[in-house]
């Protein structure tokens, strides 16, 4: 198991919108590139799952598996059971953890995600690695993330591009970045992942 630790601070936050926001995420409207390699007896790992709104249907999707949502902010974990108990949800547990240093064994997992997490960490290489490394063999890493460093607009608008720039700045202060796929391209390069 890795031991290397997170030293990132979450951009965004966790004040009321932003879990208002993160609470309407779903399965179909959030990883519905997944769903179709789902079988229900497969062990998910959904790292950085916030208020377990993905997670949870995750766990509807293979009902006789078990998946586990790993967050960094425990303090919103409280609310993720919640989720899961209104909805009835028993193979499901959520876990404070940091997704550069998994507490789990290698090849522990058929599948491990993480959604719009990359951007907010130090090292999102690193992050993919660890994640691969408790991903069983044949098994699936899966990610989907935004790339700030490639939004276009059109007509240009200079409020969004001082946005942008400022966004960037902001993240980058707090040890994250926003071009998380710019950095991660060289992973296929480097061979770590086939």
């Amino acid at each position: 198991m890795a031991s290397k630790t997170e030293s990132a601070t979450y951009t965004h936050g966790h004040h009321a919108s932003v879990i208002r926001n993160h609470s309407a995420r779903t399965a179909k409207n959030s990883v519905a590139f997944l769903l179709p390699h789902l079988t229900p007896g497969m062990k998910i790992l959904d790292i950085g799952c916030g208020p377990g709104s993905i997670t949870v249907d995750l766990a509807e999707y293979v009902p006789q598996g078990q998946v586990i949502g790993l967050e960094r902010a425990g303090s919103i974990l409280e609310q993720a059971r919640q989720l899961a108990s209104q909805r009835g949800i028993k193979n499901i547990e959520f876990v404070e953890g940091d997704a550069n240093g998994l507490a789990f064994e290698d090849g522990s997992f058929d599948v491990v995600l993480c959604h719009q997490v990359l951007q907010h960490v130090g090292d999102p290489i690193g992050m993919l690695k660890e994640m691969n490394r408790v991903t069983k063999s044949g098994g699936i890493v899966a990610a989907r993330e935004a790339d700030y460093g490639v939004f276009v607009w059109y007509p240009e608008l200079p409020g969004l591009k001082e946005w942008q720039g400022l966004y960037d700045r902001v993240a980058r202060f707090n040890g994250g970045g926003t071009e998380c796929w710019t950095d991660v391209a060289c992973l296929g390069e480097e061979g770590r992942f086939e």
